[in-house]
């Protein structure tokens, strides 16, 4: 698979961000170009990890990043200019080694957006589900199941569809407001009528409509219901072979966030399934869901 969130999009990524350095050294610029070009480092990093910035943590972390980029720089400048003493220099404009790594970081950062956007909504999922586990003496009581959805928890989803399938891309970005809408007149309701929609085969598949479930099964409220009902890992599960590559990368990075967190109540992918996919879909990151996916007391489940 190609794109920026594949090993080969990864790679020619840092190529680019790192080939600025080094050209520079080739060139053998002065050192003033290093703080530049660890400048362009750190928009990257920062717009793909987004530290919270109103906090002391956040500051922190960003301050390390800022150090770790400006080291990272000044060793690939090292790098080229010991090649330059070597094998001998090449003239280069300066701008042209910033023109590089600026466009790498400003197209790694654009492509890394939404999923930096996904990592905050899961860690706030996952910190929820911590308290689930944490209050496993509890006794599980019939309200934690859920009603036959109502005819307007029906409509609304009905609306809420419309719009998806209105949007005409696959922009995580458009669809979230959806979802969000949808959440406000249904909240967790919503979920099964929406995974009643998701999933299909075939000429029927609707991409959209199945990335909008993995996204809406995070939203916090939603996941604490279905965490409570031993479902966390369902609409991920059901979207593991999608046809459209990009749900089935949104559904490999929620199952392996929350096989990380080892729920207890969370039905695992089972693993014979998940070697059956890594030979379906190499190279997609299969296999690291199959090296975690056996946990103690797990149950598992196939789709």
């Amino acid at each position: 698979m190609t794109g920026f969130h594949s090993r080969t999009g990864l790679t020619l990524l840092g190529v680019a961000l790192y080939g600025g350095p080094v050209l520079a050294g080739l060139a053998r610029h002065d050192w003033s170009v290093v703080p530049v070009l660890a400048a362009l480092f750190l928009l990257y990093v920062a717009a793909s990890r987004k530290p919270d910035l109103t906090t002391g943590a956040g500051r922190a972390g960003l301050a390390i990043m800022a150090a770790t980029q400006l080291a990272l720089v000044a060793l690939a400048w090292g790098i080229g200019l010991a090649l330059a003493a070597r094998f001998g220099g090449y003239v280069l404009p300066l701008w042209a080694p910033i023109a590089i790594t600026a466009t790498a970081a400003g197209i790694g950062a654009w492509a890394m957006r939404d999923a930096a956007e996904m990592d905050v909504m899961l860690d706030s999922a996952l910190a929820r589900i911590a308290e689930f586990d944490r209050s496993d003496a509890a006794p599980q009581t019939p309200a934690a199941a859920w009603p036959d959805p109502s005819p307007e928890t029906e409509a609304a989803v009905g609306r809420a569809l419309s719009a998806l399938r209105g949007l005409g891309a696959l922009d995580p970005r458009r669809i979230d407001p959806i979802l969000r809408k949808l959440h406000g007149e249904t909240g967790a309701l919503g979920f099964d009528p929406l995974y009643d929609a998701a999933g299909r085969e075939g000429a029927a598949n609707e991409p959209v409509v199945d990335l909008a479930l993995i996204r809406f099964a995070a939203l916090p409220e939603v996941f604490d219901r279905l965490a409570a009902r031993g479902e966390a890992g369902l609409a991920p599960m059901l979207l593991l072979r999608a046809p459209d590559a990009r749900v089935r990368a949104e559904a490999r990075r929620q199952i392996a966030r929350l096989i990380e967190a080892a729920p207890a109540r969370m039905v695992l992918p089972d693993p014979d399934w998940l070697d059956e996919l890594a030979r379906e879909f190499p190279g997609e990151g299969y296999e690291q869901l199959l090296a975690g996916s056996v946990l103690p007391d797990a149950r598992v489940a196939s789709a």
